[in-house]
């Protein structure tokens, strides 16, 4: 969660911060300051009226996929390896 825009401060505006912006403080966990992203939203597929969940911008979806193709990439190569290993 970008610091700035909770102090009402943040000069980068939503679609420009790489930090997130949720409307919905109650979203917000203040043990670590960040927020659980809506997945459903990032697939596309939210349907829900009021979701608890944070519905990141496009900039901030594109890193998200971006991160998950990478860690599924890595998930695969150590799965490759392992089986390496065992044969």
């Amino acid at each position: 969660v970008c610091r700035e825009f909770q102090r009402g401060n943040c000069a980068r505006g939503e679609t420009d911060c790489r930090f997130a912006h949720p409307s919905d403080s109650p979203m917000i966990d203040t043990s670590d300051n960040t927020v659980t992203v809506c997945m459903d939203y990032i697939k596309s597929r939210c349907s829900r009226e009021k979701c608890k969940y944070f519905h990141p911008p496009a900039h901030l979806q594109a890193k998200i996929k971006a991160a998950q193709h990478q860690a599924n990439q890595t998930a695969v190569a150590a799965q490759a390896a392992a089986a390496a290993m065992v044969s």
